[in-house]
């Protein structure tokens, strides 16, 4: 079968065919035979063999959404990111149906950037904003989100100052308990069940905090510890809640990302990273560094059995433009 970015082989595995086999040989399939193996899995009776494309195939995000028609009458939380290898499926990422938050991390010309607006187009687009609200911090003073300025589910424009950060992050923690309260007034254990309610004292909307960059500021050492305090705070007590943390970087290194931290962010979305090591830290495996880039991505999803290898649509910046008037103009 084709993919966007590869061929797929499938090979009935025996003990002269195995993953490890296919691996060792990896080398000289590509010096040898101009093949580049990007992954070698490993099925029930099979051995399935990734090969990348000599031309790759552009998915753009309107071609893309055509086929998504999500439930938004309570507002929607499963966002489309990218389209399978596999088999073209869609591929979600659903704090509700997965870990609540989400690491994201892929080197210069992985395609991190578009990956991101995908992420906050998505959230706009099926949620009004008392559905959603989304809190953006960026220590690279925004300069990848101008299109969104103005946007009406942003909450606070977008945050480029160290300070503020640690302080919007500080009150996510009361928000949260605030939020406890108010489910507790309703007999409800969670926002989604509490929005449905016909007769709530309260409608909250879901809160999706972007922090990109996280990386930067963390080699700060009291920008990490209270960050680091706050995810732990949030923890999992935050999906009921209805707030999901959404942390990128290019690349999210030991010291810069404490256990606690990697812990609590179950979902990861990596795209071509640097390195064996980059890979191991962000996806907890091998295999990202060997992705083709410009939305390539590796997920490990909380809930799926093994890492999806999928593609991530294109965003014009034409169409991410008009869109964003759009919305402002809904509003």
């Amino acid at each position: 079968a084709l993919t966007p970015n590869a061929a797929l082989l499938k090979f009935q595995g025996s003990a002269n065919l195995t993953v490890e086999q296919v691996l060792r040989r990896r080398s000289e399939f590509l010096t040898t035979h101009k093949l580049n193996v990007i992954s070698v899995r490993a099925e029930p009776g099979v051995v399935a063999i990734a090969i990348a494309r000599l031309n790759r195939r552009v998915l753009h995000l309107p071609e893309v959404w055509k086929s998504w028609n999500p439930d938004c009458s309570h507002g929607n939380h499963d966002l489309l990111i990218a389209v399978k290898e596999e088999d073209s499926s869609r591929l979600f990422l659903s704090p509700k149906s997965n870990a609540p938050h989400t690491l994201i991390a892929g080197s210069t010309g992985s395609g991190k950037s578009v990956l991101m607006q995908n992420i906050i187009l998505g959230i706009a687009c099926t949620n009004t904003p008392q559905q959603a609200k989304i809190v953006l911090i960026d220590p690279k003073l925004g300069v990848d989100y101008f299109a969104f300025e103005g946007l009406p589910h942003l909450q606070g424009g977008i945050i480029d100052d160290q300070d503020n950060a640690i302080l919007t992050l500080n009150e996510l923690v009361g928000e949260m308990n605030r939020r406890y309260t108010v489910l507790k007034e309703n007999k409800v254990s969670n926002v989604f069940d509490l929005n449905k309610k016909t007769n709530a004292t309260e409608r909250l909307p879901f809160l999706w905090v972007i922090h990109d960059e996280f990386a930067e500021w963390m080699m700060t050492p009291q920008y990490a510890e209270d960050v680091s305090d706050v995810v732990g705070r949030l923890g999992v007590k935050a999906r009921a809640a209805g707030i999901s943390l959404v942390f990128a970087a290019q690349r999210p290194d030991v010291n810069v990302m404490p256990m606690q931290l990697r812990a609590n962010l179950g979902n990861r979305l990596v795209l071509r990273v640097d390195s064996e090591g980059t890979s191991e830290i962000a996806l907890g495996e091998k295999g990202a560094e060997r992705l083709l880039g410009k939305g390539h991505l590796a997920a490990k999803l909380e809930g799926e059995q093994s890492v999806i290898h999928a593609q991530v649509p294109f965003v014009d910046s034409s169409f991410l433009a008009e869109t964003v008037a759009l919305l402002k103009g809904a509003s």
